[in-house]
């Protein structure tokens, strides 16, 4: 087996990889040049994969992709391959669905005004409260992440709707279940929309000013996924008409999120810099999913995390 990884692996990661797998023949390559001569013979490849590079990969059986989201990995002769493609998928689940929370219970409870009250040394209990028990969660994408966001906020008293693509049983703490068809549906009911769905080209502009009216004016959005699932002027219009009630927003269609754009001075919005995924596990996470894809690679048996290529996210 000839493991092809570029961008290069630091000597620590590399090593830990290596403590871990056995005949192997490594290229650890530092460049794109260095990729290009020597992918002719690679069977399996890890990191970012361009069309220069595939055209020359005679061999090459299996690519393990370090990202969750495909959005900017896709190409056309990837898809049209039989090259086998896995993702990072499931990594961050609880990791992003804990900072989903985090939004809703800031403004379930108040917090969103409150912060700003003790910014300015004013001690007030204005802020309203949502009791939870008596809410409704709405899941946008039932993958990793909205089925972890879906069991914790059941866990927390809410009752859970969601809506997924795919058709599978529902995960645990969903209390109802429907097709993406039926998005109005959960949007009307819920308030709490949380947007858990991979960028694809059929999720780019999901939630625009349509979608937006359909919410209850009490409710509040909540994007974790990609930023283009949500139309920027659409949503910065409809906090600016109290069309709904708030949004918590770690992704924009626009990144960085400019300094002057008057969703950074909106009291009803929290605003996060894509940090969702941030832990200090992250990095232990990639690599054991590496080296667990290795393994089953060599041994032939079924790899973790194999993506419908023509729908840019996890077969099945």
């Amino acid at each position: 087996m000839r493991m092809l990884l570029y961008p290069a692996l630091d000597e620590e990661a590399l090593a830990l990889v290596q403590s871990q797998t056995a005949g192997i023949e490594w290229i650890n390559a530092p460049s794109e040049e260095e990729v290009l001569a020597h992918i002719e013979g690679a069977t399996a490849f890890y990191g970012h994969i361009s069309p220069e590079m595939l055209a020359r990969a005679s061999r090459l059986e299996w690519v393990q992709a370090p990202l969750a989201g495909l959005e900017h990995y896709m190409f056309d002769a990837l898809v049209d391959s039989d090259v086998v493609l896995t993702n990072m998928a499931g990594i961050y689940s609880d990791l992003i669905a804990d900072h989903a929370l985090t939004y809703l219970l800031m403004f379930a409870r108040g917090f969103h005004q409150y912060r700003l009250d003790q910014m300015d040394h004013v001690w007030r209990k204005r802020a309203p409260v949502r009791h939870l028990a008596d809410c409704t969660l709405g899941v946008v994408g039932l993958g990793g992440i909205g089925a972890e966001v879906a069991r914790k906020g059941k866990a927390l008293g809410l009752r859970v709707l969601g809506v997924e693509v795919r058709r599978m049983d529902p995960p645990p703490g969903v209390d109802e279940m429907m097709g993406m068809d039926s998005l109005d549906e959960l949007l009307a009911r819920s308030d709490f929309t949380v947007l858990c769905v991979p960028q694809t080209p059929d999720t780019v502009g999901l939630i625009a000013r349509r979608e937006l009216e359909l919410m209850p004016d009490s409710a509040f959005l909540i994007n974790i996924c990609r930023g283009v699932v949500v139309r920027l002027q659409d949503l910065t219009e409809a906090l600016r008409e109290g069309v709904i009630a708030g949004a918590g927003l770690d992704v924009f269609e626009v990144e960085p999120l400019p300094s002057d754009h008057p969703l950074w001075d909106m009291p009803n919005v929290i605003i996060t810099p894509h940090a969702a995924a941030a832990s200090p596990r992250v990095r232990e996470r990639h690599l054991q999913v590496l080296v667990d894809n290795i393994q089953r690679f060599q041994a032939r048996k079924p790899l973790h995390n194999v993506v419908d290529k023509t729908r840019w996210f996890l077969a099945g």
